[in-house]
């Protein structure tokens, strides 16, 4: 449920000088597009700063587009998680629902690791 600063601190800067290599200036700016977003969402207590970096250095390598599809993908993949695994566990379909939707809390979920899988797998499927 974290991730290290060892890893994304080193990631993020790579991804840098990497784009201004390559002159990747998309990915440079997809990365402005894509600081704002997170940064709401860890403000806000939603996700954690882990997550806002990984997303930064995943859309300096990969652009913007791909961490934006894949984050909405982590997101259902994370809903149905959620709602399979509160089904299971409590044999409720409404408990489940609820969790899905937000009503219940579900508990803390690894928001990076879904998303990190998912921006790459959108990614290759792009190119």
């Amino acid at each position: 449920m974290t991730i290290y600063n060892r890893h994304t601190y080193p990631a993020a800067v790579t991804g840098l000088v990497y784009s201004i290599a390559t002159a990747q200036w998309s990915h440079l700016y997809g990365s402005l597009v894509i600081l704002p977003i997170y940064l709401f969402f860890f403000l806000s207590g939603k996700m954690g700063g882990g997550d806002l970096k990984l997303a930064v250095a995943l859309s300096l390598f990969l652009g913007h587009e791909p961490v934006l599809c894949g984050s909405i993908l982590a997101g259902v993949v994370l809903m149905a998680w959620g709602f399979a695994h509160t089904w299971y566990r409590t044999g409720q379909l409404k408990q489940g629902v609820l969790v899905a939707a937000g009503r219940l809390p579900g508990g803390e979920v690894p928001y990076g690791a879904v998303l990190g899988s998912a921006s790459v797998l959108v990614a290759v499927l792009i190119l």
